[in-house]
């Protein structure tokens, strides 16, 4: 990375977190780098039952609550069953790409600390043409440990859980390529706005949470409790949006959306329309670089969804990081929407009026 592109940005809580495990349901690894990040701060860090980790700036009860959020689980697997050969079978949590997983390596993760592994499948000389063609289902695919069967049974166990092993590379001068960048570079986004914030308090508006919420890629669950515990007066959610400068991705459907070119405001019913308009007017004030998109459905499939109809309705906007390959082992994203993101965010949370 160019070092005076990163000089005012933590790469390497960036680099920790996304090597570090957080399938949904399973994000406590992942929670506590966030709260210690930004304990220092700001005025207090908290977690509710689910796992949702709340970082607080209380200003005055007065001014309006402000939530920052975006969804620091993943995707992965968990253990199923352990053959009698020790061949581990497993069971998806999230949206898992099949077609991108033969042959990778993996990391199961439990009681016993963490065991490597690989993922198995017949080899494509003992299979029949029309099996060739097929892109094998979970249930024909195992996890060889290369162990004693006897270790296997001693150390894997019903409900591990089991990501792919992929460390975090930097590409080129800007770009980042990674599993789990879906959601933890928007995780990255609000603890840099909460840590920049943090240091401007005096000049805030407003009482701000920035939290990094939990089992969104199996139902948004924890947005839903966030919501409920914050009642804020404005939300703010960030996640990653398809990049559609590669190959196969139509812009017809999707939009015009570049790495490199900004982040993404969501004009879809997820998005209150007044706030759409203050974010433009703060990029354009402060050359920041925005992009578009109408979204490929109205409403629905992020946080900003769930968070939008808490009891009365919340006031969202949903902001996204332009993403390469999402929900594969190498998601791709750049800095620069990175950066665009945080400084939006921030200028957005010290308005003098909202």
């Amino acid at each position: 990375m160019q070092k005076s592109f990163f000089t005012h940005m933590d790469s390497e809580f960036l680099m920790s977190l996304l090597s570090t495990p957080t399938v949904s349901g399973f994000e406590t690894a992942g929670s506590k780098l966030y709260e210690s990040y930004l304990r220092k701060h700001v005025d207090e860090c908290s977690i509710d039952v689910l796992g949702n980790t709340y970082a607080t700036l209380d200003i005055d009860e007065r001014f309006p609550k402000i939530m920052i959020e975006a969804h620091i689980d993943e995707i992965g697997f968990q253990v199923l069953y352990v053959a009698d050969d020790g061949c581990v079978y497993v069971r998806k949590n999230g949206g898992i790409d099949l077609q991108c997983i033969l042959g990778s390596r993996v990391s199961i993760c439990g009681s016993s600390g963490e065991i490597s592994g690989v993922i198995g499948k017949t080899p494509s000389h003992l299979q029949s043409n029309q099996e060739k063609e097929k892109v094998p289902e979970l249930s024909c695919l195992w996890i060889d440990t290369g162990l004693d069967v006897e270790d296997v049974k001693e150390n894997v166990h019903i409900g591990d859980v089991v990501v792919i092993k992929q460390k975090p590379e930097v590409v080129g001068d800007y770009r980042i390529t990674s599993r789990a960048l879906d959601d933890k570079i928007g995780v990255y986004v609000v603890a840099e706005v909460m840590k920049r914030l943090g240091n401007e308090r005096n000049a805030l508006r407003c009482n701000v949470k920035g939290v990094a919420t939990v089992q969104e890629e199996v139902g948004c669950r924890g947005a839903l409790t966030a919501g409920y515990v914050v009642m804020p007066d404005i939300s703010i959610s960030i996640d990653v949006d398809f990049a559609t400068d590669v190959p196969g991705c139509s812009k017809t459907q999707y939009g015009d959306i570049r790495l490199g070119g900004g982040v993404v405001v969501a004009c879809c019913l997820d998005s209150d329309m007044t706030i759409v308009e203050q974010m433009k007017k703060i990029a354009s004030d402060n050359g920041i670089l925005i992009q578009y998109s109408a979204r490929p459905y109205a409403t629905g499939g992020t946080n900003a969804s769930r968070i939008r109809t808490v009891r009365t309705g919340i006031r969202t906007i949903l902001l996204g990081i332009p993403c390469r390959y999402m929900h594969t082992p190498v998601e791709m994203c750049d800095m620069r929407d990175v950066d665009a993101a945080i400084r939006l965010i921030t200028l957005f949370c010290l308005q003098k009026e909202f």
